[in-house]
């Protein structure tokens, strides 16, 4: 049985991750797979939204701990060689992610642990359940995070509670995350996968290159000085202007009507 399960439909492709009885934790082939998916994501024109989710009540619990503990009897050499070989692999997952020209929503009911709230915090949005919790849980394996957590939650929630998150095993709940600022928005359980289409529909139909280009503008803020930031506004902003959708956009708003975007 596949660990990861894709969807393509209306231009979001769903990407869930199918290990339910392990609360989707983490494991070589898993990893595999999603970035498998991602892959396939980069190269079809089609995709215009991503949606990440878990099989089952849970997104996902981290790194799979049935894996880790085989590890233990193994020498150090060896032990260091595969948690390199797997935590880097990870980072290209991570890194994928943020180079992809079209935004990724994660849509979260049950546990976000370890790698999980990494992964959260790493996509664009993230729509969640009240069943939904979240925890760094790296302490309590004796280890310190991975998966881009030390740098997207500081982003997301500020340098102080992120160092709260990552340094604690504290659990927070869906109102905590949305509170600050770890989530976008939080649904009932019941109503997880029509908010999260609503949210991924808004993007597929909107023009592929003005949403191409307010991604990578808010995602390379972060490295940019004002002056740099502006220029990039501007650039991407003349890119849109002379493109179809934009002609589109502008007569549909004088003809009150919904823009049929062709790019």
């Amino acid at each position: 049985m596949s660990t990861v399960v894709t969807s393509l439909k209306g231009g979001i492709y769903e990407i869930a991750m199918n290990r339910p009885q392990q609360l989707n934790a983490l494991n070589w082939e898993l990893l595999n797979e999603l970035i498998e998916a991602i892959g396939v994501a980069e190269n079809d024109s089609n995709v215009r939204c991503i949606v990440i989710r878990g099989e089952g009540q849970h997104f996902m619990a981290g790194g799979d701990i049935v894996f880790f503990h085989k590890l233990l009897d193994w020498d150090t050499q060896s032990k260091v060689e595969e948690f390199r070989k797997l935590v880097s692999t990870v980072h290209v997952f991570v890194e994928k992610i943020a180079a992809l020209p079209v935004p990724v929503i994660a849509s979260v009911r049950g546990a976000a642990a370890g790698f999980g709230i990494s992964l959260v915090a790493g996509c664009d949005l993230a729509i969640a359940s009240t069943t939904s919790f979240y925890t760094s849980a790296y302490n309590l394996l004796g280890t310190s995070p991975d998966g881009g957590s030390t740098y997207y939650l500081s982003r997301s929630v500020g340098a102080k509670k992120a160092m709260e998150i990552v340094l604690t095993t504290k659990r927070y709940n869906a109102q905590d995350a949305l509170q600050m600022g770890l989530i976008n928005e939080v649904v009932e359980d019941g109503e997880l996968e029509k908010a999260t289409a609503e949210i991924a529909g808004l993007i597929a139909n909107s023009s592929r290159t003005a949403v191409r280009n307010a991604k990578r503008m808010v995602r390379d803020s972060f490295q940019s000085d004002l002056t740099g930031q502006l220029q990039s506004e501007l650039d991407c902003f003349l890119e849109c202007a002379v493109s179809e959708d934009f002609s589109e956009g502008v007569r549909a708003f004088v003809e009150k009507r919904k823009p049929e975007f062709a790019d």
